[in-house]
Formats: structure tokens, sequence, C-alpha cells
């Protein structure tokens, strides 16, 4: 017979130069969650950590050969976790996802109550409170008498993106056709057809058609994402809030009968958004790329993280080119994904046929 296990468990917390360290403040050791999963799972089973942390659970569970589901509302302990997780030889790929406009919807209706006497009235007072709370937060002056121009900020007219749906092509073209009619009009209008298009989401490859469309408009158009720290009282408070500007991304192809190759040749993001003491160690675009993932197969619905390259501290050189073989011929939508290393989001969509 074995020996009955205590109830006490006494395991070390990962400290010092232990390379498990990740300098999350409520991490727990790796040989707790071992115990835990190997008495409580069998392998394939699911695991689910609703408070994720550091991603110790997740980590443990993918070296444990289980499935597993990890969440957490912070940002940094979603970057903690995946950073971790991508540093697991073998890893088997994975995708990050969020609630997205749900989540900002709830936090709008919290944030912003309204008096409205119907719901109609109750939205529109909502949208209003919510954008000038942006506005706030981006230093702009907010104006009035437009239906997509929000504010006014340096001499450049701001739109403030809804909470539920990512910029598109429509409001882009709609949004320039606008300010030329608000320029040299008004005290708060800007003497020259310039705009700063704020968003929480944009839709695929909208970084690069987007400037195009404004270009074509004659238009100098900034596109900027809306930080998740918006959501993040305490963020809000001691003015972590910045906006970025989105990325350029080019990737060249090469298709030989079924196989693909890929190649990401240029990644571009504005130097002033990157702190002065990591710009001046920035000797290579690819240093700005912090991570990224191909779906080989995108059916206009989730990414799904099919491949992925990505930097540890043993191997901080990033893979540039990377070759999928098709099973089948025919035409192929491909979604690349780039994280750069400010954590926002770049994609590229491509269609490539295989014979």
């Amino acid at each position: 017979m074995g020996a009955v296990m205590p109830d006490t468990w006494n395991i070390p917390l990962p400290i010092g130069a232990n390379p498990q360290k990740t300098g999350y403040p409520t991490q727990k050791p790796e040989s707790l969650l071992e115990r835990v999963i190997e008495t409580s799972s069998n392998t394939e089973c699911l695991v689910l950590d609703c408070f994720c942390g550091s991603g110790t659970t997740a980590a443990v569970a993918e070296k444990l050969n289980r499935r597993w589901i990890a969440c957490d509302l912070g940002r940094f302990a979603i970057h903690t976790t995946r950073k971790r997780l991508l540093g697991i030889p073998g890893v088997k790929p994975f995708v990050v996802q969020n609630l997205g406009k749900y989540e900002r919807q709830q936090w709008q209706v919290a944030e912003f109550p309204s008096n409205g006497k119907d719901r109609l009235e109750e939205q529109k007072e909502r949208e209003a409170a919510y954008r000038k709370f942006i506005l706030e937060l981006y230093h702009a002056t907010p104006v009035s008498g437009h239906v997509w121009l929000h504010g006014v900020k340096a001499g450049r007219m701001v739109h403030v993106g809804a909470v539920d749906a990512p910029v598109t092509r429509a409001d882009v073209n709609a949004i320039a056709a606008e300010v030329w009619k608000a320029s040299g009009k008004g005290p708060n209008s800007p003497q020259k057809p310039a705009v700063d298009v704020l968003g929480w989401e944009f839709a695929l490859e909208l970084n690069e058609t987007a400037k195009e469309i404004a270009a074509q408009a004659r238009v100098d158009s900034a596109f900027k994402k809306i930080p998740r720290e918006v959501l993040e009282k305490k963020a809000v408070e001691q003015g972590d809030v910045q906006f970025f500007e989105l990325g350029a991304l080019s990737v060249d192809t090469k298709v030989k009968k079924r196989e693909l190759t890929l190649e990401l040749s240029k990644f571009i993001i504005p130097l002033d958004d990157v702190p002065a003491e990591v710009r001046g160690a920035i000797k290579h675009w690819s240093q700005m790329v912090d991570y990224w993932a191909v779906d080989w197969d995108f059916k206009d619905d989730t990414f799904h993280n099919q491949w992925q390259s990505y930097r540890t501290r043993k191997n901080p050189k990033l893979e540039l080119t990377v070759k999928h073989e098709y099973a089948e011929p025919g035409e192929y939508t491909v979604v690349v994904k780039v994280i750069d290393i400010l954590g926002n989001d770049t994609t590229k969509t491509l269609t490539v046929e295989v014979k």
C-alpha cells in the first residue's frame, strides 16, 4: 500500500535565478500545478484556468499533454502567458482570442449610465459620453455638426470608432469625404484635410488599404488603435494610455507546385511610438517584431494559429521565412499576423493558388 498524501504541501516558490521565474507577482511553481493536474485529470483532458496570471497552469497542462483554456482580463497576463507557452519546445499551435466587443459593450454600459427615455435615446447618450471620454484621453477637443468626425487636435480632425464594430473601408471613404467638407469651415476646423482615425479594431489589412484610400481622396490620414488600457481605471488615472499608429507589413510569396514559401520582407511601425531607449537599440526592422504567426487556410472566421516564429531568451533570432505544403491543389486564403514589440497586431491577407 502507498503512503497517504499529507494535506500540507511544501513546495518552494520560483525565486532567484530559477528559469521558471517570469516576474509575475502571483506566479506559482510548476511542481505545484503538476501535482494538481496529474491527480485530477488524465491525458487529453481539458484543463481550465479562469485567472491564468503568468500562465503556469496552461504551461504545465501543455507539457503534460492536456488540452487547456486559459483566461485573464489583464493584458500583461495574456502577453506573459503567450510568451511562456511559445518557449515550450514543440508547443502545439494555439490561438489568442478576446471578448472583443462584448467586453467593451459591458464596459460602456457600466461606465456611461444614461437617463434616456427609451433604448435608442439611451444608446445615443452613451455613445456621446464614450466619444467625449476617448477624445479627452487623446487630448482632442470635441466638435459637433458632423456624422463621422467627433473632435479636432493640432489642426487635424478626429474620428472615434464604435466599441462594437471595426473600422472598415466604407468608414474610411465616408470619413475622408466629410473631412473635405469640414476643412476650413468654422473655428474648430482644420485649414487642410487631415484626420486621425481611432479604432478598437480595424478590418483585415485595413492598415495598408486605408492609407491608399485616404491618399486617393487627398486626405492626410493616421490610423491609431484605441488601447485596451482605456478599460482599466488605474491605467487611465495614471496616464498610461497611449494610442499607437498601425504598422505596415510586407510579405513575399513563392509557389512551387503545392509548396508555398512566405518571407516576412518588411515591417514598419512609427518610431515615434517606440520608447527612446528601445529605439536606439533597433538596427533592423525585424527587431520590431516580437512574434508572427500564419493561418494557411483562412475561412473568413477566426484566425487559426497554425505556425509561429517567436523570440526567446535563449534564441532571440526570428525566423523570417517559412514553407508549407498543401495536401490538395486549389486557391487558399492565407493570413499573416504580426505582434510588434508594443503588443499591437498587424495582419496581412494573401490569396495563393497551388497546383
